[in-house]
């Protein structure tokens, strides 16, 4: 429930943004900033279809944070870092025999991309971006959703990203962003239902000090 809401609030936020943007989209001056850094908190739903075999659900809270480096024109060389963590739910695992409450998943990702970025000339701005992303998945010896857990959690696969800003003021914004990532591990591809991505609902703040 705490999900759904969460996820009905971010909808709202930006559909308010949308409709606040022919009232608050005074132009500014001229500005495409060299730098830009940021963070967010998200809803995180991760595509791997068996991942409810041993964790409590699919959906879960995200962290993240991102520097990027204006590299020619509107175009800024990114980095993004995003984390999902779960517990085990109730019940016994079918193979190992253990209790499946003592079930961690941490799961982390290393994005290297490209984000087009007009200038900042309204208080209404949006962007998109894309790239690869670098996943790193750790669990619990014998409470794993992969039946191989001999190779390592590390894998590999891409993003996009989409998002809508509102600058209060020139330097600093506050943003709603949709990512979705795909990507495979410890054998499986990246694949929709083996995939370690899934679809990322974010809102967050971004800073453009020079």
């Amino acid at each position: 429930m705490k999900n759904k809401l969460f996820f009905f609030g971010l909808m709202a936020g930006l559909c308010l943004m949308l409709t606040a943007s022919h009232g608050v989209a005074q132009p500014y001056g001229y500005f495409q900033p060299r730098i830009t850094l940021g963070g967010s908190a998200a809803q995180f739903r991760i595509s791997l279809d068996e991942f409810e075999n041993i964790y409590e659900s699919r959906w879960g809270a995200s962290y993240g944070g991102f520097v990027g480096v204006r590299v020619f024109s509107a175009h800024y060389a990114l980095l993004k870092y995003s984390t999902f963590q779960k517990a085990g739910k109730k019940g016994i695992h079918s193979q190992s025999g253990l209790d499946l409450r003592n079930a961690k998943w941490d799961e982390q990702w290393y994005s290297l991309g490209l984000r087009v970025h007009p200038p900042i000339l309204r208080k209404i701005q949006s962007y998109y971006g894309f790239g690869v992303a670098f996943f790193d998945v750790d669990e619990q010896p014998g409470l794993s959703v992969f039946q191989d857990q001999d190779e390592n959690g590390l894998g590999s696969g891409f993003y996009l990203e989409l998002g809508l800003e509102y600058f209060p003021v020139e330097k600093a914004s506050a943003f709603f962003e949709f990512e979705v990532a795909s990507g495979g591990t410890r054998g499986k591809t990246g694949f929709e239902a083996f995939s370690v991505g899934g679809y990322r609902f974010a809102l967050g703040l971004t800073l453009w000090p020079f």
